[in-house]
């Protein structure tokens, strides 16, 4: 081998190095990006709509406990009448 060819194989190392660099270069921007977008108190846009759904159906929780609330007194009274109506020792 002729002793010009000699200087070629630091060359290609250092080619080689650099786009191996390059590759890390890439890598560490685009982590970099993801993690910015993600920060603590940012949501995907999918998770903010999933949980607006939850708390609109949470406040109608009030509502349906005290529907609830009057159907149970509702049966209780019927229930206190119908054993008012038909006492044990009156059969």
């Amino acid at each position: 081998m002729p002793p010009d060819l000699f200087v070629l194989i630091p060359l290609g190392g250092m080619a080689t190095g650099a786009l191996f660099m390059f590759g890390i270069y890439k890598l560490l921007t685009r982590w970099m990006e993801l993690r910015h977008r993600r920060e603590p108190g940012a949501l995907p846009p999918d998770e903010v709509r999933d949980l607006q759904l939850e708390v609109a159906e949470l406040r109608t929780l009030p509502e349906r406990v005290a529907e609830l609330e009057e159907r149970l007194d509702f049966a209780e009274r019927l229930l206190a009448q119908h054993r008012t109506d038909e006492l044990p020792g009156e059969r």
